[in-house]
């Protein structure tokens, strides 16, 4: 049985794949006096619209320099769903001699092309491996299982990788059984530790055949991370007495401390239900990131094919002038609250929108219309006031879809037509509802903005929500009446509005 350590390649996803220098020197130092036969380094990869570090695309001086500094075999990752046929000898053939392994990350819907890309890499002089993702569903694919036997004199080993870190001991066992039946063909396994399986699995992986592992110091990797390698030696040094210097690997445990304290990855309860349910983890996470879904929504929504179907939003007015006023959840609305409220009453034409439920209330003794933009799981949690006229929801398809005891006062958009993302966000619902009843002037009070970002979230939501008022204004221009942190829109003062009048 063989160890592929791939701390860099899948610890990458933390670093962006920059890795300091002496880091990787100290590196390379402990792994080569630990058993482990390979060691992948990064990817190779065509350009793409985004930074990604030295470790993504692997120029050749960093891969000799690794080369000239340790005697294991290096591997090297590609993502089938990133190259073509045409790119393989530009992205390969000055690693020949240099590289040992070429993996590419599969989507076992794609085997075909695969199989493409395999056959020209083999012909270069590489070993060529599989790594075929999102196993715990791959049970009744016909059309991965029939192209088994087509690989054998292609490949040199076939991955299971645990994409959702949620498959079983004995369905693993199962699947590999199955496998063998088909074909003789080396297999090994890549898991993830979302709901920590990552060590027990490997274990089953090896007690059936597998010939190869992979694992990472301390369990650095995507998401929830993957089978630490210092734990995988330790047992195999206790279990079949395998050559392991223990402060040589206590030494290389605590190179990557450092590294641990700041990127923390690991498994946590977003994790574990991304596993159990088998949901993609980057998907939950980013969901869970800007606060717009809850993890039972989410869990709620995979466990059910209910659709909530709601009436078309349709709004006619006699005042073909009327002007609209977008409430955010900023703190300047309670602050300013008092002139707000000021303003409305002294014009009761103007239709209320909000973008968040949090102002909801102090709104609630005002006669003007008022439309509630709702987005997310928030329809899980909304509690319905009288002030409020409309519910208004995206267009289908919705992630969330939650059955309603009384549809009354909730609709759902036709489309949404002045932006072609975000359509989940309640600005962006906002704006279009302002569109449909054909608002004059459309003015925006609680949109603050934050002054310091300090957290992913505050950052994803302030990118968010300028990229919609950015594609917005190409259609209409939008006037802030309380000060704001968000660019190119226009500025007036609510005060100014009641000193001057409407």
């Amino acid at each position: 049985m063989k160890i592929l350590d791939c701390t860099l390649r899948d610890g990458g996803y933390y670093t962006k794949w920059d890795f300091d220098s002496k880091f990787v020197e100290a590196y390379i130092k402990y792994i080569n006096k630990m058993p482990v036969e390979y060691i992948e380094i990064g990817y190779r990869s065509p350009e793409k619209g985004e930074y990604m570090g030295e470790y993504f695309y692997l120029p050749l001086s960093t891969i000799k320099n690794i080369k000239s500094n340790t005697s294991k075999k290096l591997s090297i990752m590609l993502n089938l769903k990133d190259c073509k046929i045409e790119h393989i000898e530009n992205l390969l053939l000055d690693l020949v001699d240099v590289v040992t392994l070429i993996r590419i990350a599969i989507d076992p819907k794609n085997i075909e092309y695969g199989i493409l890309l395999a056959k020209k890499i083999k012909i270069l002089g590489f070993e060529v491996a599989f790594n075929i993702m999102y196993i715990s569903k791959i049970k009744d694919n016909d059309h991965f299982f029939s192209y088994l036997t087509k690989i054998e004199s292609i490949i040199d080993y076939l991955y299971l990788v645990d994409s959702y870190g949620s498959i079983y001991p004995n369905k693993l066992k199962k699947l590999i059984r199955k496998i063998n039946k088909l074909t003789p063909i080396n297999l090994g396994f890549h898991g993830h530790n979302n709901i920590e399986l990552a060590f027990i699995n490997s274990l089953e992986a090896i007690n059936n055949g597998c010939v190869i592992i992979d694992s990472t110091i301390l369990g650095m990797g995507r998401g929830a991370g993957n089978l630490k390698t210092e734990l995988l030696l330790v047992h195999l040094k206790n279990y079949s007495n395998l050559a392991v210097d223990l402060n040589i690997l206590g030494n290389l445990v605590e190179l990557f401390i450092k590294l641990s304290v700041s990127y923390q990855w690991g498994t946590n309860l977003a994790y574990m239900v991304s596993g159990s349910y088998s949901l993609p983890q980057k998907e939950v996470m980013e969901a869970l990131g800007i606060n717009r879904y809850s993890l039972s929504g989410i869990v709620n929504q995979v466990k059910s094919d209910y659709e909530l179907i709601l009436p078309r939003f349709i709004f006619n007015i006699k005042n073909k002038n009327v002007d609209c006023l977008i409430v955010g959840g900023g703190d300047s609305v309670e602050k300013h609250f008092l002139f707000i409220q000021e303003y409305l009453n002294a014009n009761k034409e103007i239709i209320i929108i909000h973008s968040s439920s949090r102002h909801v209330k102090l709104f609630e003794n005002l006669n003007n219309i008022q439309f509630l933009s709702i987005a997310g799981d928030e329809l899980l949690k909304i509690n319905t006031a009288m002030s409020i006229n409309s519910y208004i929801l995206q267009p289908r398809p919705r992630k969330i879809n939650n059955p309603l005891q009384n549809k009354d006062r909730f609709y759902e958009l036709e489309s949404i037509d002045f932006i072609d993302h975000y359509f989940d966000s309640p600005l962006t619902i906002s704006f279009q509802v302002a569109l449909d009843i054909n608002a004059d002037q459309i003015y925006l009070v609680g949109f603050d903005g934050y002054k310091e970002l300090k957290t992913k979230k505050e950052l994803y939501l302030m990118q968010e929500n300028q990229k919609i008022l950015d594609s917005f204004q190409r259609h209409r221009k939008v006037i802030t009446l309380t000060d704001s942190k968000y660019k190119n829109i226009l500025r007036q003062s609510i005060y100014g509005k009641i000193y001057h009048g409407h």
